[in-house]
């Protein structure tokens, strides 16, 4: 439950700094795609849409996104995003990236500037 939320906040603060913040609007702006972050047994998920500069925030699976950040589950999940290691979940193995690596970077960047 805790993962869910903490993705639906992080849906929350996309679209509100977009909607403040000219300099990171023109940032989302940038590209057109869709952006999830899941549990590996696709349980859990949220799926976010860029689109001209407009955000959206879905709970679910999305069918074809850019890049899916796959995680080895809920709990795993949330411990890693609260404590800022990320990347120490890539090198572990317990977040698997698939998709366009470009793409996630980007959203990385963004991610951690909505905060």
């Amino acid at each position: 439950m805790k993962f869910k939320i903490l993705l639906y906040i992080l849906g929350k603060k996309l679209i509100k700094k977009a909607g403040k913040d000219a300099d990171f609007k023109k940032k989302v702006s940038e590209k057109n795609c869709v952006v999830q972050i899941k549990t590996a047994d696709n349980s859990k998920g949220r799926y976010y849409t860029f689109s001209n500069g407009t955000i959206t925030a879905t709970g679910g699976i999305a069918e074809n996104p850019a890049v899916s950040l796959t995680w080895k589950d809920a709990a795993t999940a949330f411990d890693a995003m609260k404590s800022g290691k990320t990347m120490e979940a890539l090198q572990n193995g317990t977040l698997k990236l698939e998709g366009d690596g470009a793409t996630a970077l980007w959203f990385a960047g963004i991610a951690k500037e909505a905060k």
